[in-house]
């Protein structure tokens, strides 16, 4: 398993970054899962098992910055918004009991790539406003 998370994804906030370990783990095993072959149904419970982790890390952020009253909550509500319906659109591409190959990698980098972008830019500001608050 390729390791994707790393110290510089940490908040330093425990609870968000335990999280992001869960979803990175998820992540390592969905792609262990296409590279050994297995079968649509583990691939499917991998995918939901990201998108139950997502949605808890998520609704904490969102309580957090509730109850600090982060400036850019707005804006980091929307990104959360976007990242779930993407998540939803991938999954709802896997029909039947197939997926392409194509469509495996695309779903590959979108949860690789996309989960290290937005913890490092979005999250990162979310970070360092509550570095001092909790």
């Amino acid at each position: 398993m390729m390791q994707l998370f790393s110290d510089r994804l940490l908040l330093n906030i425990d609870k968000i970054d335990n999280q992001h370990k869960m979803i990175f783990e998820v992540i390592g095993k969905f792609q262990d899962a296409c590279s050994e072959g297995r079968s649509i149904e583990i691939i499917r419970e991998l995918i939901d098992a990201l998108k139950t982790h997502t949605k808890d890390n998520f609704k904490q952020e969102e309580e957090y910055m509730t109850k600090y009253n982060y400036p850019e909550y707005d804006k980091h509500k929307e990104s959360h918004n976007i990242f779930m319906r993407k998540i939803n659109l991938l999954d709802n591409t896997i029909t039947g009991n197939h997926i392409s190959l194509a469509k495996l990698v695309e779903i590959n980098e979108f949860f690789s790539e996309g989960f290290v972008t937005h913890i490092s830019e979005v999250d990162g500001k979310l970070g360092e406003f509550l570095k001092d608050k909790l």
